[in-house]
């Protein structure tokens, strides 16, 4: 991967455009909407440069999501991601467009200075439209009026194209635009029974998910210890996704907790594909959203998709989704007496329910218009 300062010239026709797809992080499904956004461009036969962070390349995330795309993109190196060296690297390349995957910093830097140096135009997309302060209600309504504020400011920028992340299962209206998660399920039916195998998910059991980047947000020993207060027969629990290190003895000594009442654990501690992902939530019983920070999931639109069922909690941003999943989906506080009743409950309904359709059209149209 190149440096910043270093690109590489690059033969192409005159007026092929040149697309810039930044993005500050790299962890979970972040790289994702990279890959989208990048498909996309090389379809319309754009030329197209991705910057990264300076570890991005050597991580999973990057050997999953955009390996392929070697040969085919250019990548560039960010040492110390921030407005000024995306402006940089915009002209560097001669972007004509620039598309920021994961914005809200950004978004901060924009209103502070109030304008856009860099070449062509840029899309920020924000992936938090709101904030969940753990403290008094007063600071929470304090910062989500700030971030309001902010977002409002950098939206109305010249030059800049700014649209907010919404779920799959989002409808209605919004004062920015909106860019609908791209979902889509890229497995088959065989790679669901290879799962299945693999895993050693047991059909007679009920499999209750915890999926993705298993990061602090996603409450693994509150669900613990929820399943442990449920009839554990024929239960089990599948924990699958890169745990972050960090948590790592909290994640076993849940896990040991979980088992220790009777239940069925199934870890697998790594980078899934997005083929394993997918076939993961079609497989589960029930998917398990229990987060302590607002935004969307994608995992939810995923979830939606296969018909899989979902059990949601803590953020309101998780509450009102699952609104558009009459039947399919609950929410409940992020409290281990009420996760533990919905989880009887989730058991107690009717297998899986209805899917919708996804797509990717209002993602590229906010982030990648045409023209």
């Amino acid at each position: 991967m190149q440096s910043a300062a270093r690109m590489p010239s690059v033969s192409r026709p005159l007026g092929t455009p040149n697309v810039l797809l930044a993005e500050p992080r790299f962890s979970g499904h972040r790289l994702a909407y990279v890959r989208v956004l990048a498909e996309e461009a090389l379809r319309r036969d754009q030329l197209v440069h991705v910057a990264l962070p300076s570890d991005a390349v050597d991580s999973a995330e990057f050997r999953v999501h955009l390996s392929d795309l070697l040969g085919r993109v250019s990548f560039i190196e960010i040492a110390n991601f921030g407005l000024n060296a995306l402006e940089e690297t915009s002209k560097r390349v001669n972007a004509s467009r620039t598309v920021v995957t994961d914005g809200d910093g950004l978004a901060l830097e924009l209103a502070k200075r109030g304008s856009w140096r860099g070449a062509g135009r840029l899309s920020v997309l924000i992936m938090r439209e709101s904030v969940q302060h753990p403290g008094p209600r007063i600071l929470r309504w304090l910062k989500n009026g700030a971030k309001k504020a902010i977002v409002g400011r950098a939206a109305f920028l010249p030059g800049v194209d700014l649209a907010v992340l919404k779920s799959a299962t989002w409808s209605g209206k919004s004062a920015l635009r909106v860019a609908v998660d791209p979902v889509q399920l890229s497995c088959s039916s065989a790679d669901v029974e290879a799962i299945r195998m693999d895993w050693g998910l047991d059909s007679s059991k009920y499999w209750f998910a915890v999926l993705g980047a298993i990061t602090p947000r996603k409450n693994v020993p509150l669900l613990a210890d929820s399943i442990s207060r449920i009839s554990r027969m024929n239960v089990g629990l599948v924990i699958a996704g890169k745990i972050e290190p960090s948590i790592r003895q909290e994640v076993d000594a849940a896990v040991q907790e979980a088992e220790g009442a009777g239940v069925n654990v199934v870890v697998v501690d790594r980078t899934l594909s997005d083929r394993e992902l997918d076939a993961a939530v079609t497989v589960a019983d029930c998917l398990l959203l229990a987060h302590s920070n607002e935004g969307p999931s994608g995992l939810l639109g995923k979830a939606a998709c296969a018909g899989t069922r979902v059990l949601a909690a803590g953020a309101r941003s998780l509450r009102v989704d699952t609104e558009g999943l009459a039947g399919l989906a609950e929410w409940v506080e992020l409290e281990a007496d009420a996760i533990a009743d919905a989880m009887n409950h989730a058991r107690a309904s009717n297998g899986s329910g209805a899917r919708i359709a996804t797509g990717s059209d209002s993602f590229l149209k906010a982030l990648l218009p045409v023209g």
